[in-house]
Parts: structure tokens; sequence; C-alpha cells
């Protein structure tokens, strides 16, 4: 009787892993996102690639910062996901973008995600001076 009780346990232990590792509860959280997001950072920047992921209601001059990033520094931007976003893909974007964005600093010797930012804005507000009063 012992030893079915110890296999019962032990059945029941590798179901509750197998859920918490493979399976989003019903608020879409992953326990292990921001591992995750920081392992794809590292293996991304090992091979060169530098990207930064954004979530949420674009920004002004959104187009115009994801333009500027690729073309002078090669860092891709790349919205995960726009109005409604879960906690596994905020924890996974903000775990990756702490590694990449601080390798990426490194590299370049300054923060080229705030200036690159500021003058997307700025000629957005530029471009659209009616639209950017309001």
């Amino acid at each position: 009787m012992r030893s079915s009780v110890r296999i019962l346990v032990r059945v029941v232990a590798v179901a509750v892993l197998v859920f918490l590792l493979l399976e989003w509860d019903s608020s879409g959280w992953w326990p292990l996102s921001s591992a995750l997001g920081k392992h794809d950072a590292r293996n991304d920047i090992s091979r060169g690639h530098y990207k930064e992921l954004g979530y949420g209601l674009p920004f002004l001059g959104s187009d115009e910062y994801a333009r500027l990033l690729q073309e002078r520094y090669d860092i891709e931007f790349h919205y995960v996901d726009y109005c409604t976003v879960s906690k596994s893909r905020r924890d996974y974007s903000d775990a990756y973008n702490q590694v990449s964005m601080a390798a990426a600093e490194s590299k370049f010797g300054r923060d080229v995600f705030k200036e690159t930012y500021d003058e997307a804005v700025k000629n957005w507000k530029m471009a659209h001076p009616a639209k950017a009063a309001n």
C-alpha cells in the first residue's frame, strides 16, 4: 500500500510540474516567461542580433523610431502585442529588453534608445504639427 501512495504522489507531482512548465493559466501567466526572455536575448546577442520588443499602443513616431534604430545601429524594433498584452508577454518582453538593451548600450557606449526615441518623436511632431498640437 505504501508504494502505491508514493507512486500516486510522484504522478501528481509530475502532472503539476508539466502543467506549470507547459500550460498557461486563465490569466495568461507562464512562470518561465522572464527566464525565457533573458535566455533568448542572450542567444540573440551572442549571434550579434540586437532587438527591442515593444507592446501596448504604438507611440507617436514609433515607425520612425524603428527605422532609425535599424538604419543607424542595426537594432530591430518589434511589437509583440498591441492593446491587450498578457502578463507573460510583458514579463518576457521586459526581461528580453533588460538584457538586450543593456548589451546595446554597452556596445555603443550610450543610451541609443533614448536618443533615437527623442529624435523620432521630434521628427513626428515636425511632420505632423496639427496632430502634435492636440
